[in-house]
């Protein structure tokens, strides 16, 4: 769908749930919002007073906000829907990092441990550096609580 024709379907929600208002028009549009698009439609209530409500327009429905707080609500509670973005949001960038290391030295531990002929040195290095790792995050999770 094209963002003329999600405007259209905007404005014509809006007038069909406000009967009795005019000049109706699709005055901002906000695209990649919560997975879909939504788009403030402006028009004259039967006062004469400038109104708005917005539409939402997901992946799977549509959906109608009459005032700017359900919108802030709205947002403020939602969830993405890819996994990496909901780890990114739980941990932040620091234990994506963290996480990301672990796998790393765990992988190395693990290569190095069957190898016949490694190097005891390299292999202190790693476990060390693995260790002081895991201290470091696990302990900074314990400072935060």
């Amino acid at each position: 769908m094209t963002l003329e024709e999600i405007k259209d379907k905007a404005v014509a929600r809006v007038e069909a749930d406000n009967p009795g208002n005019t000049s109706f028009k699709a005055a901002k549009v906000y695209e990649h919002l919560m997975d879909g698009t939504l788009v403030t439609v402006t028009f004259q209530n039967g006062s004469g007073k400038e109104d708005s409500n917005h539409v939402h327009f997901g992946k799977d429905d549509n959906r109608v906000y009459r005032w700017h707080s359900d919108v802030l609500n709205t947002v403020a509670n939602y969830k993405e829907r890819l996994w990496f973005f909901r780890f990114l949001e739980m941990v932040g960038i620091g234990g994506v990092i963290a996480f990301m290391l672990v796998i790393i030295f765990s992988v190395l531990l693990c290569v190095l441990a069957f190898i016949p002929n490694a190097n005891a040195a390299i292999l202190d290095v790693v476990k060390l550096s693995f260790t002081i790792i895991l201290g470091y995050f696990f302990g900074q999770t314990t400072a935060k609580k």
